[in-house]
């Protein structure tokens, strides 16, 4: 978790949150496939779900190596926990447009916030992902 002062619901960082109602306080999205708009990009390998910094660490294997990526959880639209699966409301390519994390349980570095920040597109939102 990042140290990072406007990053607070009441600031309107309702993008590094996830829906209302779809995670539980016991609930855990570890190891649930992760589905883009456009087909199915991973799995969630690690999330963080403090209200106004939580994220999904989405983990796939590009054919030599894993690649893991950060991904704001307000990208989240739905979590069917009967399936095991979140559905994004952001295509694959936007998902690997999003800057890659080193090992999936590493705190996120306040360069990947800021690069979020940077790329904000259409008055505020976080998505989708450009390093402007």
């Amino acid at each position: 978790m990042w140290n990072h002062p406007r990053v607070t619901e009441t600031d309107g960082r309702a993008g590094w949150s996830f829906p209302e109602g779809s995670v539980g306080h016991d609930e855990s999205v570890k190891g649930y496939d992760v589905e883009a708009t456009d087909g199915k990009v991973g799995h969630c390998s690690w999330a963080s779900y403090a209200p106004g910094e939580s994220y999904l660490v989405v983990s796939y294997d590009d054919g030599h190596d894993h690649v893991h990526h950060v991904v704001p959880a307000g990208a989240v639209k739905n979590v069917d926990h009967e399936r095991r699966t979140l559905t994004l409301g952001v295509t694959v390519a936007e998902v690997k447009a999003t800057p890659t994390h080193e090992h999936p349980e590493a705190p996120v570095d306040e360069s990947i916030v800021e690069q979020f920040d940077r790329g904000m597109l259409g008055g505020g939102g976080l998505w989708p992902y450009t390093d402007v």
